[in-house]
């Protein structure tokens, strides 16, 4: 039996083949973070087709690009009962079956299990635990003590003696890309906050309810958590009144990625299929974590509290995390599709910008519409209905109520600028309040199918460089078994070998042998 247990150890073994030295030729040896900052291989792996681009592909007319009331969006419910009006409103109820109905009669994807590991994972829309305390501003912590809301102060190189940390701005992109990825980031996109992207950022913070409706003008700053520009070296929250100040020095804005478990998008509008959102879970210790580290090297930093004031998908766009897509709240991702969680960062640490990508999704939407097909209340612009255009289509539902003070009378819940498909916000709300819960736009687009097979890298390496299959590849979509799950298949996903997290750590990785 001794002849089966060999005594050459695998570097003999390799280096009898002869790839210990070629190995270690091609292999570069760190020492520090500030020779993996300094090489090249820094940066993330993509796929070939995808590739940077001087322009978005999505067209945007910067002078329509304003900032932007927080609560002026379809998530706001004093927007929506505009529409039927407030008592309408107030009154609907939910004409599909409950959530405890489908529980007891034991629906694939509403069974105990499947509403106890939502509830589990922190409620599927929870913020982050920094929301609404200052802990939310990073870089004005002199010590390593607690403070009063237990979050755990960070040392700053003053505290330590030491000067801050110093590089050239392309070296800070890529530390803290290895610093966010290391805390639980994909990637990361950089722009620099001038006057054009200043217009991204949010004049308020968190959406207004029905109850200072319709004078939602009249509601106190405490609600509407104001985010104003100010003549000031440092980011400061007054707590009292409930207003952040942003400073008016050099900033730059950093928009990550946290994947999410792409196999539960499939199972939408389950309960179990609703716990795919796991990106406010996840983001938590990325975030705290991050801010940490950039208030640890000598600069300051801001997350994307209060809710809205950062929104992601100009990030994600004009950063090259993504392209646009034809849901107009939506983005595509090479790596994961229309499904990834994406969170916002301001930072007055100098960052080299990223550039926005071509991969050929925005083309593909315009030949696709999918997701148009098969939205349930049909409020995604579907093939043939209309152009990208600038200017907001109106909603099917005709409003009952006047504009509200300081909106627009049409397309009001929509950010101007970029030439796309709008998607009827008002009529998907009033559909989820009236009917029953929805988002499986986010499950049935056809680029969040798998990337591991050579295939999927084929179509999607085609269509980025020829429209001329596009139709064909979205047809094959739901044939092929990239479609939504139902009925008994939801259940499935007990049973199923994934990976933790639900997603590939390693879809980005150039490292390591994975």
């Amino acid at each position: 039996m001794s002849l089966f247990h060999s005594t050459v150890s695998r570097r003999d073994f390799m280096k009898g083949l002869g790839l210990v030295g070629g190995a270690a030729a091609v292999t570069p040896a760190f020492h520090d973070l500030d020779e993996v900052i300094s090489a090249a291989e820094s940066t993330r792996k993509r796929a070939w087709f995808v590739k940077e681009v001087d322009e978005p592909t999505v067209e945007i007319d910067w002078a329509l690009v304003k900032r932007h009331h927080g609560g002026h969006s379809t998530q706001s419910a004093a927007v929506v009962a505009r529409y039927p009006g407030l008592e309408a409103y107030n009154a609907m109820t939910r004409s599909g079956k409950s959530d405890a109905d489908r529980m007891k009669d034991n629906e694939p994807g509403y069974r105990l299990r499947d509403a106890a590991l939502g509830s589990a994972n922190g409620g599927v829309f929870s913020g982050i635990s920094l929301a609404g305390s200052p802990g939310a501003v990073g870089g004005v912590i002199p010590t390593c003590e607690a403070d009063k809301f237990g979050r755990r102060k960070v040392q700053t190189p003053e505290a330590r003696g030491v000067p801050k940390w110093t590089g050239t701005p392309e070296e800070a992109t890529k530390m803290l890309r290895a610093v966010m990825v290391f805390f639980g980031a994909a990637n990361l996109g950089v722009g620099e906050l001038d006057d054009h992207h200043k217009n991204f950022v949010g004049l308020t913070g968190d959406n207004i309810g029905t109850q200072y409706y319709p004078n939602i003008d009249k509601a106190p700053t405490t609600v509407t958590k104001p985010v104003v520009f100010a003549d000031q070296p440092t980011f400061t929250w007054d707590q009292a009144k409930n207003i952040t100040y942003v400073p008016n020095i050099p900033l730059w804005s950093v928009t990550y990625l946290i994947p999410q478990h792409q196999e539960l998008n499939m199972r939408r509008p389950t309960v179990l299929g609703r716990t795919t959102q796991t990106r406010y879970r996840l983001r938590r210790e990325t975030t705290t974590c991050t801010q940490d580290f950039i208030t640890g090297i000598g600069y300051q930093s801001m997350a994307d509290v209060p809710y809205r004031v950062l929104p992601s998908g100009p990030g994600i766009v004009l950063g090259g995390l993504g392209e646009n897509a034809r849901h107009s709240i939506m983005t595509l991702s090479p790596e994961v599709g229309a499904f990834g969680g994406y969170f916002d960062m301001l930072t007055d640490l100098e960052l080299a910008p990223t550039k926005p990508i071509d991969a050929g999704m925005w083309r593909f939407c315009h030949s696709c519409g999918l997701c148009a097909d098969l939205c349930p209340s049909g409020s995604i612009t579907k093939k043939g209905e209309a152009e990208p255009s600038y200017e907001v289509r109106p909603s099917h539902l005709t409003p009952k109520d006047p504009p509200l003070p300081g909106m627009r009378e049409s397309g009001e819940w929509h950010k101007l600028g970029r030439k796309t498909y709008w998607t009827d916000m008002p009529g998907s709300q009033i559909y989820q309040r009236s009917v029953d819960v929805c988002n499986v736009c986010w499950g049935n687009c056809v680029f969040n199918g798998s990337n591991g097979a050579m295939i999927h890298q084929v179509v999607k390496g085609t269509a980025s460089v020829t429209p001329l299959f596009n139709a064909f590849f979205a047809a094959m979509h739901e044939p092929m078994g990239y479609g939504m799950k139902h009925g008994e298949e939801v259940e499935e996903w007990w049973n199923m070998s994934l990976p933790s997290n639900g997603f590939s750590s390693t879809m980005m990785a150039r490292h390591m042998g994975y």
